[in-house]
This record gives structure tokens, sequence and C-alpha cells, in this order.
């Protein structure tokens, strides 16, 4: 529950057109509401995490060895539409200017790293909403990739050293390069643990709560209990002998990899989010894992191992979740092949038996009664044989939707020109069909365009309402291109493409298998437009005409 409640306060959702100004009004009211909520929201956590940043600070140090405001940040710019980002950076300057001042920071020193900040989550989510949609940012490889790159090392790479100049500018620290390069470190380990938690909790919390079973709720609590404990008896006691101590820095690594692999990156974000606070506190706090270290060389080599730790991990969990999303499509192509093949053998039946066959039995009935009066034959058999000629033609036409042979034998823009014909005449439709092919078209792509021109044709003879269609065949760039236009009644493609009856999603996934790409056009009274192009293979291409 709550997760759902903070998906619908964080959602971005254009919600759907209203009907009356008022309740447009009222709309955009609450829209607003929720955002300076969310903003207010993210205000408190951010002077939290600026709390719990001082309090993780050792003795002496100006940097922190966590610092999660700025990771907060980025989280929360990416669950937000750009036009209110501003909203959220007014937010931070109260709380991070009274946690500031709390902890003794000098004011000019609390400015500029106000402005470091609040760039580095900037830079981050800009760059990360510019290449994909941040709420399936962790569930691919390229997702992970472009988060590593712009929100963990490019954006504080080059806040980093600012705020060490900061420091140094402000006399409350010395070693710019040193405080740069921890600063730096602080940083990349607080937005790889904090951003996936916030991000993934706010997207999927509803969905992991009410999918979530007592068995996995009790493995999820058993988990994050044992990271915990692990972390507390390798870093709250001091080891036997120091020469194990490398060895007991790895017992969380097992537990990181559990949470990947059963709970995904919701999983492995909180699991090392608690490891990585409970490592830090005790590290900060004189609990050193190598003690011929200082407190200082200790937390950089904490940071620097945690950081190694997950990044592999956060991959391993992307090709998880890419595997299960893959697997899931298979599955769903095999459910929607079988119910095709269903449908087809249902609407054959149909054909067969309510058109076919009650002509052949209405035809039995006039050849009988033929028989009982012999002087019509001369007057009446021409009716038959017009008769037959019919459900003869009907016959083929049936044979030639289940398999285009014209296709082998004519060619493939023969073929798609000889149907186009047939099927106007008897839809009783003109279809004006211009091809421009030079290249022979291999048997799979044919195949892929005739049933994609076919899909689209009864389409539009049944739900068009016009009788004239556009049918275009081009070769350019070494594609061949299709584009089916039709001027009728249109029709709401998101809808469409949930729905049963206009076989879309069969189309779109007869293009994907060749490597194609299709786009739908069309809105209500508006027409509609589907352009296919598939890229032609120089292996079985060649300079001659298709038909």
């Amino acid at each position: 529950m709550v997760g759902r409640s903070l998906a619908s306060l964080f959602s971005t959702t254009n919600p759907p057109a209203l009907a009356s100004y008022k309740v447009s009004k009222s709309s955009l009211y609450e829209r607003n509401l929720q955002t300076v909520t969310f903003a207010v929201i993210t205000g408190v956590a951010v002077y939290l995490g600026t709390r719990v940043g001082f309090a993780l600070t050792p003795n002496g140090q100006p940097n922190s060895a966590f610092w999660p405001p700025n990771a907060i940040l980025l989280a929360a710019l990416l669950l937000s539409p750009r036009r209110v980002w501003w909203i959220f950076l007014v937010a931070m300057v109260p709380p991070h200017f009274v946690a500031q001042h709390q902890a003794g920071v000098p004011i000019w020193t609390a400015a500029s790293w106000f402005l470091t900040n609040t760039t580095e989550a900037l830079i981050g989510a800009f760059c990360i909403t510019r290449l994909i949609n941040p709420r399936t940012v962790f569930e691919s490889v390229r997702g992970v990739s472009i988060f590593i790159l712009f929100g963990v090392l490019i954006a504080p790479l080059a806040t980093s050293f600012l705020d060490a100049a900061g420091v140094i500018l402000t006399g409350w620290g010395r070693g710019y390069v040193s405080l740069g390069a921890e600063r730096f470190w602080t940083n990349a380990l607080a937005e790889l643990t904090i951003v996936p938690a916030i991000v993934l909790c706010v997207s999927n919390g509803g969905r992991w709560t009410k999918n979530a079973g007592l068995i996995q709720c009790c493995e999820a609590g058993l988990l994050g209990l044992s990271a915990v404990l692990a972390t507390f008896l390798v870093f709250g006691f001091e080891p036997a002998s120091p020469s194990t101590t490398p060895v007991l820095l790895f017992v969380p690594l097992a537990l990181l990899m559990w949470a990947t692999v059963r709970f995904g990156s919701g999983g492995l974000s909180l699991c090392l989010l608690a490891v990585s606070i409970t490592a830090i506190w005790y590290v900060v706090n004189g609990r050193e894992p190598f003690p011929s270290a200082s407190v200082r060389q200790n937390v950089l080599a904490l940071q620097i191992l945690l950081c190694t730790v997950v990044l592999p991990l956060m991959f391993v969990s992307a090709f998880m979740t890419e595997a299960r999303q893959t697997q899931e499509s298979l599955r769903q192509m095999v459910c929607n092949f079988i119910k095709a093949q269903e449908q087809e053998r249902a609407r054959i039946g149909r054909e067969l038996h309510d058109d076919i066959n009650q002509r052949m039995a209405l035809l039995a009935i006039e050849l009988g009664q033929l028989q009982e009066h012999p002087s019509d034959v001369a007057s009446r058999v021409q009716q038959i044989r017009q008769k037959t000629d019919e459900i003869s033609r009907d016959v083929q036409s049936l044979s030639h939707d289940l398999h285009p042979s014209k296709l082998e034998y004519l060619g493939v823009v023969a073929g798609m020109r000889s149907w186009c014909n047939e099927f106007a005449e008897r839809q009783g439709m003109e279809i004006d069909f211009e091809t421009d092919v030079s290249s022979r078209i291999s048997a799979e792509v044919g195949v892929c365009l005739f049933r994609v021109l076919q899909e689209a044709l009864h389409n539009a003879a049944k739900h068009s309402g016009v009788k004239h269609i556009e049918v275009r065949l081009a070769e350019r760039s070494h594609a061949v291109h299709l584009v089916v236009i039709d001027s009728g009644m249109g029709f709401d493609i998101e809808p469409a493409m949930l729905g049963k009856g206009l076989g879309l999603t069969s189309m779109r996934e007869r293009v994907l298998l060749v490597d194609g790409t299709i786009s739908i056009e069309s809105k209500p009274m508006g027409g509609t437009t589907i352009r296919v192009c598939i890229p032609l293979d120089s292996a079985e291409t060649s300079q001659c005409a298709a038909g």
C-alpha cells in the first residue's frame, strides 16, 4: 500500500483529457500539489541525509565517508519531469543550509557545497533522462551502463574537485587532490547505493508489495537481517588474526549475490545500502578492517571495495532482468501464436461451414430439382455453372489467404499486386498499388510484407469505411518500404495495440522477426497510415526484378 501511494504521488504520467475547465483546473491543482509534496519530502530527506552524512564523517576530516544528499536529489529529479526540477532545487535550499549550520560548516563552504551538490544531480539527471526512461534505467544492461557512466562517474568527477576547491578556498581543509579523490569515491558510493533503491522502490514498490507472498517476505526479512548481522560480525569485532581480514571483508558478498539472484536490482540496492551504512559506521568509529592503516585510509579502502563489488552485480542483475523479460516475451509470443492458430482455424471452419458448405448444399438442391424437371436444364445450367465458378473462386481465395503461392511463382511484387487486385474485386474497392523495387526480395521478407499488407487491407475494409486505399512498395537505402494509406475512420492506437481485433501486435511481431521497423499513424476520423521498413540482406538480393 505504501509503495502504491508513493508511486501515485511521484507519477509523472499525464491524465486523460478532461471534459470541462473546472475538472481540468482541479486536476492541475492536484498535480501541482503532488509535485510540491514530493519536493517537500525530498527536502526533508535531504536534511536527514545531510545529518547522516555528517554523522559518518571521521573526526577532523572535511569529507564524509557517505554523503546521501546528492543521491537523494538525483533520484528525485529522475522521478520528476524536467519542467518542475527548479521546484526541487528551491526546496533543497532551507534543509541544506540548516543542516550545514548545525554542523558548524562556514556559510561560504556550505554555499559552495550547495552549488556542487545540485550541479552533480542536474548533470546526472539531464544526461540519463536524455538517453533512457529513468524508471526503467536499472532493468537493462544499457540502462545500467548509462547510469554508471553519467550518474556515478561523470557527474561526481565533474563536481568532486569543485567541492575540494571550495573546501580549500574557505579554509575548511587541505590537500586539494586527495580531498577531490576522496570526495569522488564518497559521492560515487552514495549514487550506487541510494539512487537505485529510491527509483526502484518508487517505481515498483506497489507491484512488489502486491505480488509478494509470505515466504518471499520472510526471505527478504531474513536477507536484510543476515546482511546487517554479517556486516556487524565482520566490522564490529577485531579478527583473531590479521591475515583473515581480507577474507572476512568478502563475507557480505555472498549475501549481495543472494539479493541479486532472488530479488533483482531492488534487492541488491537495498541490501547494499544496509551493508554500506553499517560497515562505514564501524570504520568511521575506529573499527578498522586494516589495523595498520589510518581511519582515512580505511574509509577510502572500504569505499573502493564496495564500489568495485557492486558494479558487476548491477550488471548481473540487469542481465537477469533482461533474460526474464525475454523469456516472458517468448512465452507471450508462443501464446499469441497458438491463439492466432486457433483463430485462423475457427475462421476457416466458419468460411467452410457457413459459406462454402451452405452454397454447395443449395447447389445440390438445384441439381436435384433439375433431375425432377429435365425440361429446365437448358435454362438453368448457366446459373448453376456461374454459381459453381463463384464457389471455386472463393475456395481459391481462401487457399491464397492461407498460403501465398503466387509469391513463389510470380515473385513478391507481382504476387502482392495480383492479390491486391483480387481483394479489391471481392470487396468492391479500389486499391492504388504503386511499386519501385529493383532488387530481389527474399522469401522470408516477402511473406512478412504480404502478411502485413493482408492484415492492413483486411482492417481497412472492415473498419475504415472507405473504398479507396493506396499501397506503396519502394526500395530506398538498401531497404524495402511498404506504406498502406487510407483516409477512413481511423482509430486510437494505444487501445488498439492492447486489443485483440486489429492484429496490430501480430504485424509488429512479424516485422521485428526480420529486423524491420513498423510505425502506425492514426487517429479517430483522421485516417490510417502504416509504414514498414525492412532491410534487404545483401547476400539474398540481386539487381533483378522481383516480378
